[in-house]
C-alpha cells in the first residue's frame, strides 16, 4: 500500500503555500489563520483552550496569539475567574477577516474536491476524520 502519510503531507504543504499566498497582504500566515478560525467558532476563550482545541503546544499558541495581537486581529485580557490565564477575543479587524478567510477555505475545499462526487467527498472526510482519531490515539493526544 502506498503511504497515506505521504499524500496527507503533500496536501498539508500545498495548503500552507495556498494560505500564505492568499493571506500575504494581511500579514497572516498558515500557522496563524487557524486561531482566527477557532475564535470565529467560539470567541473569548483561553490560550490554553485554543491549544487544546487545535492540538497545538502552548508555546506555539502564545507565539501565534502574540503576533495576531501585535497585528490587531485579537486582544488578550486576564480571565476574571483565573488571573493566571488570558482570554483571547477577536477585534473588529479580526472579525472583518472572517468572510475573506472562509471564502478562501471554501475555494480550497472546492479545489480539493474537483472530480469527486458528493458521496466520495463525504466518504473521504469520514475516512480522514477516522485516521485523525487513530493518530491522536497513537500519540496520546485523544484524552
Amino acid at each position: 500500500m502506498e503511504s497515506i502519510a505521504k499524500w496527507i503531507s503533500v496536501l498539508h504543504r500545498q495548503f500552507q503555500i495556498y494560505l500564505n499566498r492568499e493571506l500575504k497582504d494581511y500579514d497572516i500566515n498558515s500557522s496563524e489563520y487557524i486561531f482566527l478560525i477557532n475564535l470565529y467558532e467560539k470567541d473569548g476563550v483561553s490560550q490554553e483552550q485554543l491549544s487544546a482545541n487545535l492540538y497545538v503546544n502552548k508555546a506555539a499558541t502564545a507565539r501565534a496569539i502574540g503576533r495576531l495581537e501585535t497585528l490587531g486581529y485579537v486582544q488578550r485580557a486576564r480571565d476574571p475567574y483565573d488571573s493566571r490565564a488570558y482570554l483571547v477575543t477577536l477585534t473588529a479587524k479580526g472579525l472583518e477577516m472572517r468572510g475573506f478567510i472562509k471564502t478562501k477555505l471554501a475555494n480550497w475545499n472546492r479545489t480539493l474536491a474537483e472530480g469527486l462526487s458528493d458521496d466520495e467527498a463525504e466518504g473521504l472526510i469520514r475516512s480522514i476524520a477516522r485516521m485523525s482519531a487513530n493518530a491522536l490515539r497513537e500519540t496520546g493526544r485523544d484524552e
